[in-house]
């Protein structure tokens, strides 16, 4: 099934919004997934423990994630999942200007080092109906009745998806055909944290001295073919499975494509010209 995003110019009013510039003064990773443009939302229900609700649209590959959870006051989940999308820009309610949250991520995601832009937009694009008639005309038809069991009752996830929706449409000025996004609900559970500090020590997605250097474990690690293969390693890099019964699952695939070497060079090929295929018809 296609995940080609058709887009058109649009004439109509911009939400409006503040940002602070986009200029990208240091290299995020040395890896085709750092070319992808993400654009995320995010948005909490105040509390002694906060939840946190994420929407990440990426125009590289068509795919949209949405995800809910509770937090603590450090924020420190909110965080490390916005680290392991990468956006190049970060949506907020205008009247969350001065929240600890915005705060917290802007700090600790060195948005202005990175060229991130914090944009806010009106709170009357936040709307949880709109988020379920995006999911209905854009999620794949198969995906479609599995997404609206997730969603419901995830208030904020799907505001934040309708945010991004509201921001790419009459913001960018681009629309998505029906049916061509694959949406997908991440839960919190089923996969390891890891803080921020930690993966810059380690240097999982970059150098510490070179930030254009492959010397990374991504780097070295990375022989992808398509921008949604690029993505993916990243985000088991940053965000590894503890799904024993996934991970073996993905040994028994290594396995076979090691042992069949006909059948992984067929694989290749054939996702060579997926990728020139799919993502050739941009406008």
């Amino acid at each position: 099934m296609s995940t080609t995003s058709h887009l058109s110019s649009r004439a109509n009013s911009r939400p409006t919004g503040r940002s602070n510039g986009r200029s990208r003064s240091k290299t995020a990773a040395p890896t085709s997934a750092a070319d992808d443009e993400t654009i995320c939302a995010i948005a909490e229900s105040r509390g002694i423990s906060p939840t946190v609700g994420l929407s990440f649209v990426n125009f590289s590959t068509s795919e949209v994630v949405v995800c809910q959870f509770p937090d603590t006051p450090t924020y420190a989940r909110t965080c490390h999942k916005i680290k392991v999308f990468s956006p190049c820009e970060i949506l907020y309610m205008s009247n969350a200007a001065d929240s600890k949250l915005v705060s917290i991520v802007s700090e600790n995601l060195e948005v202005d080092d990175y060229g991130i832009l914090m944009t806010d937009i009106d709170r009357k694009y936040w709307s949880e109906s709109s988020g379920h008639d995006y999911v209905q005309y854009l999620a794949f038809p198969d995906d479609l009745e599995s997404l609206k069991l997730a969603l419901r009752g995830n208030y904020l996830a799907t505001c934040c998806f309708s945010a991004v929706m509201k921001y790419i449409e009459l913001g960018l000025g681009k629309t998505f055909a029906a049916q061509t996004l694959r949406i997908r609900f991440e839960p919190s559970e089923g996969s390891m944290m890891i803080d921020l500090s930690t993966i810059a020590s380690l240097e999982l997605i970059q150098n510490l001295q070179n930030a254009k250097s492959r010397e990374c474990l991504l780097g070295l690690l990375n022989e992808t073919l398509t921008p949604m293969g690029a993505r993916f390693l990243r985000n088991n890099v940053l965000q590894p499975s503890t799904d024993v019964d996934k991970i073996q699952k993905r040994q028994d695939a290594l396995e076979e494509l090691t042992t069949k070497e006909y059948m992984l060079s067929a694989i290749r090929a054939g996702t060579t010209t997926f990728r020139e295929e799919e993502f050739s018809d941009w406008q």
